[in-house]
C-alpha cells in the first residue's frame, strides 16, 4: 500500500469514529419532551379486516368428539368433578343416562372426601378399576366417573 492510501484510510476511519461519538452525545444533550414536536397520528377510519376468499376453517365444536371409552361402554357426557369435568361411563346393567347424571351430580361434590357415600340408594366411592376415579353401584347397575 502506498502512503496516500494509508493516509486516506486513516482519515476515513477517524471521520467514522468522530461521527459515531458525535451522534451518541450524552443525556444532557437530549431534547426535552416539551421542546420536541410530535406529529399527531390519526387512526384509519376503516378498521374492518379484509376478507380473503378460501376454505372455511372447521372448528372443534362442529366436529364429532372422539370417544375414549372402551368398546361396549356407553358415555353419557360430563359432570363436574373436584378438579374439572369427569366423564360418566355406563359400565354395568341397564342404567339410563338420566339416572347416572342425577346421581353423579349429587355425588360429585363429595368425591374429594375419598370415602364411600350413599346417594339415593346408590353406593358411590373411590374405584379400584384402573382409569376410573369413582364408581357408583346399585344391585347389578353401575356407572363410573372417569377423568
Amino acid at each position: 500500500m502506498t502512503r496516500t492510501y494509508k493516509l486516506a484510510a486513516t482519515a476515513v476511519l477517524g471521520l467514522a469514529l468522530a461521527g459515531t461519538v458525535a451522534a451518541c452525545g450524552d443525556e444532557t444533550e437530549a431534547p426535552s419532551a416539551a421542546s420536541s414536536t410530535v406529529a399527531e397520528v390519526t387512526p384509519p377510519s376503516d378498521r374492518s379486516v379484509p376478507v380473503v376468499p378460501g376454505r372455511k376453517p372447521t372448528s372443534e365444536t362442529t366436529q364429532t368428539p372422539k370417544s375414549s371409552t372402551p368398546d361396549g361402554v356407553k358415555s353419557c357426557g360430563a359432570t363436574a368433578g373436584p378438579d374439572g369435568a369427569l366423564q360418566i361411563h355406563l359400565v354395568g346393567g341397564d342404567v339410563t343416562c338420566a339416572t347416572a347424571k342425577a346421581i353423579a351430580k349429587d355425588y360429585s361434590p363429595l368425591i374429594a372426601t375419598g370415602k364411600a357415600q350413599k346417594i339415593k340408594e346408590w353406593d358411590c366411592g373411590p374405584s379400584n378399576v384402573a382409569g376410573e376415579l369413582a364408581r357408583c353401584t346399585k344391585d347389578d347397575l353401575a356407572f363410573a366417573l372417569v377423568p
